[in-house]
């Protein structure tokens, strides 16, 4: 069991170490990791009736969730920007619900329905090219410049 909190201390540092140095894409990635995870673990701690352990996991999705929802930033004068934020809003919306749906009816079908759309956008985040990320990140930066 020693061997287990060496193990659980270097992730946490690992995570620590690589949220210290993420860019935004990466601090994104690391989030929907974070959320798949505290999903499934939420879903085995309900399987296991599990209820503290259920509580706990549901909660770090919550917060997760709510991390991601305040990540969101668009041009609000740019129409398209301000519906794909608005769409990105909404599903976390539904991840809220279908966390609590799940959290109160002890049930992981609801969990079930956040991971296929996690895991799909997890993936899309992860396959967005690194000159395409970078032009976003060019863009950001002409468009906070003519902020000022």
């Amino acid at each position: 069991m020693v061997g287990n909190s060496y193990l659980k201390a270097y992730k946490k540092n690992g995570l620590d170490t690589d949220l210290a140095v993420a860019d935004g894409h990466r601090v994104i990635q690391l989030l929907y990791q974070g959320l798949i995870e505290s999903i499934v673990r939420a879903k085995a701690s309900i399987e296991r009736n599990d209820i503290e352990g259920k509580a706990k996991q549901i909660n770090k999705a919550l917060n997760i969730v709510a991390g991601l929802s305040s990540a969101v930033q668009y041009d609000p004068n740019d129409p398209v920007q301000v519906k794909v934020a608005q769409s990105f809003k909404d599903l976390y919306a539904i991840y809220n619900d279908r966390l609590m749906q799940a959290s109160f009816e002890l049930k992981t079908e609801p969990l079930d329905e956040i991971l296929v759309y996690a895991r799909d956008i997890k993936q899309a985040w992860d396959n967005i090219p690194l000159s395409q990320r970078d032009e976003g990140y060019r863009l950001q930066a002409a468009r906070d410049a003519n902020k000022v």
